[in-house]
């Protein structure tokens, strides 16, 4: 999915609220678990599935933010055959 942020400032921003978004979703959503171990109503569900859906667009967010910085490409691009060759010792 694209989502065209020009700034990258606004990029990292958006990937820092991500990664707090799954943070904070999934902590709390912890929490929720144990203290409410067997005495769940069906308010208590529907509050679970909202934090777990907090917790995916959070992710969202931050797959967004490193699409728009490049951050996957970055890490498999090939090395030039000059340097390699150098390298070797060819």
């Amino acid at each position: 999915m694209r989502v065209p942020i020009r700034s990258r400032i606004g990029n990292a921003v958006l990937g820092l609220l991500g990664a707090g978004y799954v943070i904070s979703a999934s902590a709390t959503l912890g929490y929720y678990i144990v203290t409410n171990w067997g005495a769940n109503g069906l308010l208590d569900y529907l509050l679970q599935l909202a934090l777990l859906a907090a917790g995916v667009g959070g992710l969202l967010f931050m797959a967004v933010a490193a699409d728009n910085l490049n951050l996957r490409h970055r890490a498999s691009r090939p090395t030039p055959k000059h340097r390699a060759a150098t390298a070797t010792g060819s």
